[in-house]
């Protein structure tokens, strides 16, 4: 009897349940039929300024002079609009580049209905989607940095200095070994010996302290305060040099201070991405100019779309670009439609399946992987980003104080030293020739 109680309520969620999709089926139904009464196409918006083949690019058939599509923008659109099997047409309508025109005007021209949709390589932003419809992303959101690769050379050890700073160093060096010598050959049996063993002792103990392996013992103050002075200095320098060689055997390092970014001009990152650092950003139009950019050395890095970076790298496979990071400070591309169009749902729902199934992968594999015209070698490489003798006069300036002083005191103490003993000596032959007369003179007595 209990369950005989429920059943009238099962009774009703089921209906209810019946209802919901009846209601689901008949919208779906009426949305279609709606398509399909009004007698026309849906007229969809392309820009015919888009500056990559690969993701869109406008036709005109001779024949019969219609506009079509290619790349794998439209590939998706196409895919997922003929899922939908609404039996509805397509007319393609170019959007033609004037002078001071946007994406941001195509926005517009589907906002004010003047046109049921757009597609392209379009960003989906917050401010856009106040006007329009968007469907779901179908790339990859966020951005990409784009740089060189390192420059390759059995030479390359000798990149991160500057040659008069390899000059400077190495003569610093010999100027070390000098000044300890010096100090110390006097007192130190360790310096001591013939010409040939003190050149050799004099130079392994200046240059062994590249790598702080000097084990000769120093007797005097000034020598351990001018090598401890040194070693600071040779502290600074290494550790320089072994970050710059790390920047030059891996990808180069991009970072965050004045440094040159390139920027496609018509891209809406510019606040999205550059609000609060400090850039300087110098627009590009086209693929070309994206290689021509990088390979000149006229940007460190262009910062774009993960889309238009994949494009790049595709198009130019053997010009040595890497993609070197990745953020996520974008929404990627999507489909635009008018305000409150189902279709923007029901497109959206299609990706969303495309991308489960592996349709978006194929596609973007086929568009984006390709090979094509490797970039010309016409360009000259541009020169590292080296140390010199500029950034480190200071340390250097210190040291060779530290040495001029040093080795002004110990030629002082010489020459004090020296006098002290000509006048011992002096004093002493005084006092013997002095007892001599004595004795000569008792001697007589």
């Amino acid at each position: 009897m209990a369950d005989c109680r429920f059943f009238p309520f099962l009774i009703l969620m089921l209906l209810i349940f019946q209802t919901l999709l009846t209601a689901h089926a008949t919208s779906t139904f009426l949305k279609s039929l709606k398509l399909k009464s009004n007698g026309k196409k849906l007229r969809i918006l392309v820009p015919d300024f888009s500056t990559f083949p690969n993701l869109v690019q406008l036709t005109i058939d001779p024949r019969t002079n219609e506009s079509g599509v290619s790349g794998f923008c439209w590939d998706v659109f196409n895919a997922a609009f003929n899922a939908l099997d609404h039996g509805v047409g397509i007319e393609i309508i170019p959007y033609p580049y004037k002078d001071g025109r946007s994406y941001n005007d195509l926005i517009d021209k589907v906002s004010l209905k003047e046109y049921d949709a757009a597609i392209g390589d379009i960003t989906i932003t917050a401010n856009r989607s106040l006007y329009v419809d968007f469907t779901l992303p179908f790339t990859d959101l966020g951005t990409g940095t784009i740089a060189r690769d390192a420059k390759k050379s059995i030479w390359i050890f000798l990149d991160p200095l500057s040659a008069d700073l390899w000059i400077t160093s190495a003569c610093f060096f010999l100027f070390l070994g000098f000044v300890i010598w010096f100090i110390e050959h006097r007192t130190n049996e360790e310096f001591q010996g013939s010409a040939c063993q003190q050149i050799g002792t004099t130079l392994w103990f200046a240059f062994s302290t590249i790598v702080y392996s000097h084990r000769e013992k120093l007797q005097s103050n000034l020598s351990r305060f001018v090598v401890t002075v040194w070693v600071f200095v040779v502290l600074v320098l290494t550790s320089s040099y072994t970050a710059t060689l790390s920047s030059l055997l891996t990808i180069q390092q991009i970072g965050m201070k004045e440094i040159e970014v390139g920027l496609q001009g018509a891209s809406p990152l510019r606040g999205a991405v550059f609000k609060n650092l400090n850039f300087k950003i110098e627009e590009l139009y086209t693929h070309e100019a994206y290689s021509k950019a990088l390979t000149n050395g006229n940007v460190d890095a262009i910062i774009d779309e993960i889309l238009y970076v994949k494009t790049i790298l595709a198009m130019y496979p053997g010009s040595h670009f890497s993609l070197i990071a990745t953020a996520s400070t974008t929404n990627g591309f999507g489909f635009v439609f008018q305000k409150g169009s189902p279709m923007a749902g029901e497109m959206s729902t299609q990706i969303a399946k495309m991308r489960e199934d592996g349709t978006l992968k194929a596609l973007e594999d086929k568009w984006l992987k390709r090979q094509s015209t490797v970039m010309s070698k016409d360009f000259s490489s541009p020169s590292p980003k080296i140390l010199n003798l500029y950034g480190f006069r200071g340390l250097f300036l210190i040291s060779s104080v530290s040495m001029a002083l040093a080795l002004s005191v110990s030629m002082v103490r010489c020459i004090f030293r020296g006098n002290f003993y000509v006048k011992v000596k002096m004093q002493l032959w005084r006092y013997i020739l002095q007892r001599d007369v004595e004795v000569h003179v008792h001697d007589r007595v």
